[in-house]
């Protein structure tokens, strides 16, 4: 939508929206691509696999066999509007599936392949997905969390079937490769997102087909007036997030510009040489992957993309001199929540950069703090962020608080996130607030007493407490069954967490007590915990000392 300017202002006064009332997602960022003139046979999608096989598809080979899922899902059933889960790594099945369930206007609800039997169940629970495409690695977490689940239907797993599911591909040989995309409104819902950790039982954020297209400005802006001649796009985020899908991949479908896609978690030195292989020119990296990447880069040659913009949460100015020492450009930050999608971002050249602000709203919008009644604050003054009335990449509310409304006072979309913006209108966001009782691991909100409950759930556990051991790491005292002491049952309960719950809860030690200490009234004096004696026969000698709780 972006045309390239010379400023901010000019940027801002050349704007126009360009999203029809009429507007299906996947029509645009797929079908299209293939129709009039268009030369379908353009890659889409590379995928490099674990073991370094390279396999591209075109739009037109995408367009086909997302005919086919939705053939395949419409036989199960499903009618638009129904929920259809997705538990996938980056690559084909994610990218059929995505494309399948928008272009019959059901709803996709996309869930990180990482969690375990608790927070994927919520999610398929409280969504009331009646079909899940899932990878063969989701199988167990799923197993243990089917009793919760009494409108899933069908499971259609890629890699092969197993007892109570289907193979994926083996459904799509049987359906027809020729479907019509529903003609839908551009605010018919079409995603269903839930934070992407594993912390509580948080609300689904319900996503129209416009969000893609409402959030183009900020992500035109931060990838240095995308698309350009020769753009290659990856991204390291999570294509079950909506970051990554709206951030990355579907913009650069929508302008018709190839993917690059790896399973597996994030590994700097092998992003750096997917990167290299393919001619990754536009990259999209969170915040959390952003230090490592830039890290890695400095000890070793490696791609010089044209463009790198980062988010959701603001960069300060140590990291941004690092990313323009080792790649010789500024990442460009598009700033938003989870619920407004890409709202304001920035741009090396067209305006000052002044971290840690993210920039300035993105042409189309406005952006402003303001107070409890929605009334716009002076600058400077500290107020709840909040975005202009009608901007066609807000939400369109919440799916499980019964409400179900968007947060707005006085036709304002509430952020939900503190701040004040400057004269110059630069925006000023706080640092988001953790949930109550949460602590920060690994980059992610975790509660303690959900990990106990994984550990107590455990047959030989009789009770377990966790707190945090240093900075951003969890240990466990557990009380056990019989089995206390053993090296290989610390690991084996570090591996039950995993499955239950996600990676960043896994304590990275365990110790085994024989009680618990607890006050009076029952509850359990964590502090306690940490100020015990010596023990000069732990494991470890970081095991010996007492921490510190945070």
């Amino acid at each position: 939508m972006l045309t390239a300017c010379r400023t901010y202002e000019e940027a801002c006064r050349t704007f126009r929206w360009k999203i029809p009332e009429r507007y299906n997602l996947a029509f645009d960022v797929c079908d299209r691509q293939t129709m009039g003139g268009a030369d379908g046979h353009r890659t889409a999608l590379i995928v490099e696999a674990a073991d370094g096989g390279i396999e591209r598809h075109t739009f037109h080979m995408l367009r086909l066999l997302s005919n086919r899922l939705a053939n395949a899902l419409a036989a199960f059933g499903v009618v638009p509007g129904d929920r259809v889960a997705m538990v996938l790594p980056a690559g084909l099945e994610a990218a059929v599936t995505l494309l399948a369930v928008t272009k019959m206007g059901a709803v996709l609800v996309p869930v990180p392949l990482s969690l375990g039997a608790g927070p994927l169940g919520w999610r398929l629970a409280d969504s009331g997905a009646r079909v899940a495409v899932v990878d063969a690695l989701a199988l167990p977490a799923l197993d243990r969390a089917r009793h919760r689940l009494p409108d899933l239907e069908r499971v259609l797993v890629s890699g092969g079937s197993a007892a109570g599911a289907q193979d994926l591909w083996s459904e799509l040989e049987r359906a027809s490769d020729a479907f019509t995309p529903l003609v839908t409104p551009a605010d018919h819902p079409a995603f269903i997102f839930y934070p992407e950790g594993a912390c509580g039982t948080p609300a689904g954020v319900i996503h129209a087909h416009r969000a893609m297209a409402g959030g183009l400005p900020a992500v035109e802006m931060a990838l240095t007036f995308f698309p350009q001649f020769g753009d290659v796009v990856w991204t390291s985020g999570d294509w079950m997030g909506a970051e990554a899908l709206f951030r990355a991949v579907l913009p650069a479908w929508h302008h018709g510009v190839p993917v690059v896609a790896r399973p597996g978690p994030f590994d700097p030195s092998e992003a750096l040489d997917l990167m290299s292989r393919h001619g990754v020119r536009a990259a999209y990296v969170p915040g959390h992957h952003l230090g490592a990447l830039a890290e890695a880069a400095a000890t070793r040659p490696h791609a010089m993309p044209r463009a790198i913009s980062t988010g959701p949460e603001p960069l300060d100015e140590a990291l941004h001199e690092r990313v323009i020492k080792v790649f010789g450009i500024h990442a460009n930050e598009a700033w938003g929540v989870l619920e407004s999608g890409a709202v304001a971002a920035n741009l090396a050249g067209l305006m000052e950069l002044r971290p840690p602000s993210p920039g300035r709203a993105a042409p189309g919008l406005s952006i402003d703090a303001v107070d409890e009644r929605g009334r716009p604050l002076r600058a400077g003054d500290r107020g709840i962020l909040a975005v202009s009335p009608n901007a066609p990449g807000s939400f369109l509310g919440y799916w499980g608080d019964g409400a179900g409304q968007a947060k707005r006072s006085n036709g304002w979309l509430l952020t939900g996130r503190t701040g004040f913006r400057d004269l110059d209108h630069y925006l000023w966001p706080d640092p988001p607030c953790l949930p109550e009782g949460a602590i920060l691991v690994k980059g992610e909100p975790v509660r303690p007493e959900e990990v106990e409950l994984a550990l107590a759930s455990h047959p030989a556990v009789v009770a377990a407490a966790v707190v945090e051991w240093s900075a951003g790491e969890l240990k466990a005292f557990v009380v056990s069954g019989g089995r206390a002491g053993e090296a290989a049952f610390a690991r084996e309960l570090q591996g039950w967490v995993s499955r239950m719950r996600a990676p960043a809860e896994v304590p990275t030690r365990v110790e085994f007590v024989d009680e618990l200490p607890r006050a009076v009234d029952g509850s359990l004096r964590r502090g306690d915990l940490l100020e015990g004696p010596i023990r000069l026969d732990a494991p470890s000698p970081d095991d010996r000392w007492p921490g510190k709780i945070r």
